[in-house]
């Protein structure tokens, strides 16, 4: 190996290292962490918000569309000895494909290099021609459905099949981005690929009831 070779491959050794340091930590915040609470009872459901999967197709340019549906609201983890703290999840529903939840939650271990965490668990219904979700690519935040989207600045790791986290980089001026994007931005895309390595694009909308849960995630987190 010539030492060009050599001082350009240490710092990807370094990143490579850096990746999966970021998720043995991240599966390690998971397991410390209890479930979520029950949540009370409440007679009045939120809204459902669009989602549509953008599918890749070899035989359409512009690829297969499939509508569905986003349900969001806000939960409480109880732990012992700590404070409750509040989370933002959305449940959604692609029909004859998979059902997603979203957590996003503040991450309260200093030991992890990361402001917050996105969990993402995907359920693929029988029969999906994908398996399975194989891989999530990152996260962006947009202002309209088809519009173009603008990353959220962290790291996704990969769990196991089906289950994602995103470590949402912790500098100070990536934070005020994600945070301000986070709060204004009504539309999500999230990058996957399947079993069959099939790329697609799943947009998720706030709508109202996404709008009141990081409203209220980010006043008890005080960073509204």
């Amino acid at each position: 190996m010539t030492r060009t070779e050599h001082s350009s491959s240490a710092p990807r050794k370094r990143r490579l290292r850096g990746r999966l340091v970021f998720a043995l930590a991240l599966l390690v915040s998971t397991a410390a962490h209890p479930g979520r609470a029950p949540a009370a009872e409440d007679n009045t459901a939120p809204s459902a918000a669009w989602a549509v999967l953008f599918e890749e197709d070899t035989t359409d340019p512009y690829g297969r569309k499939l509508p569905g549906s986003a349900v969001w609201h806000t939960d409480t983890i109880k732990s012992a000895g700590a404070p409750d703290e509040t989370i933002v999840l959305a449940d959604v529903d692609i029909p004859k494909r998979f059902k997603m939840t979203l957590t996003l939650k503040r991450n309260t271990d200093k030991a992890l290099p990361a402001s917050h965490l996105i969990e993402l668990t995907f359920v693929p219904v029988p029969g999906f021609a994908g398996q399975r979700i194989n891989n999530v690519a990152g996260m962006l935040t947009k202002s309209t459905e088809q519009g173009r989207g603008t990353a959220l600045a962290g790291i996704s790791a990969r769990v196991t099949d089906n289950m994602f986290m995103i470590g949402l980089s912790n500098g100070q001026a990536d934070r005020q981005r994600n945070l301000q994007a986070l709060k204004e931005r009504p539309w999500f895309d999230i990058a996957i690929v399947d079993g069959n390595q099939h790329r697609s694009i799943l947009a998720v909308e706030k709508g109202s009831a996404g709008d009141s849960a990081f409203t209220t995630a980010l006043t008890a987190w005080g960073q509204n």
